[in-house]
């Protein structure tokens, strides 16, 4: 059985899922590919539109960017993809990153793919 540490009551989700729809009007979530131009090799991710530009402008000369999927509906799995991201973002600035952390983000992100149709 796989454990999941991040457990949210149904109020939390609705809570939640309204912040995250709320947030979604100022920068709306997309799914892209970040592809290697040394290694071509890529990574598929789940983002929002402005951190996609930021990656782009900061990254460009490094990897080719692509929108995959753009305006990802709000499901409760991007809900717990957005809590997920929060909680690495929160581990890495406090040192206190593990395992769990990534793995929870992994599962999640894998979970939007899925809904979104798009392969991890």
């Amino acid at each position: 059985m796989l454990y999941l540490a991040i457990k949210l009551d149904s109020e939390q989700l609705e809570t939640l899922k309204t912040q995250v729809s709320e947030a979604n009007k100022k920068s709306h979530f997309v799914i892209i590919s970040a592809i290697s131009k040394k290694e071509h090799s890529g990574v598929r991710l789940v983002t929002d539109w402005n951190n996609y530009l930021n990656m782009k402008r900061t990254n460009g000369e490094k990897f080719d960017f692509e929108i995959i999927r753009d305006i990802v509906p709000i499901t409760d799995n991007l809900v717990y993809w957005a809590v997920a991201q929060q909680n690495l973002h929160d581990a890495q600035v406090s040192g206190q990153q593990n395992d769990q952390v990534v793995d929870d983000l992994e599962l999640y992100t894998n979970r939007v793919m899925q809904e979104n149709k798009v392969r991890a």
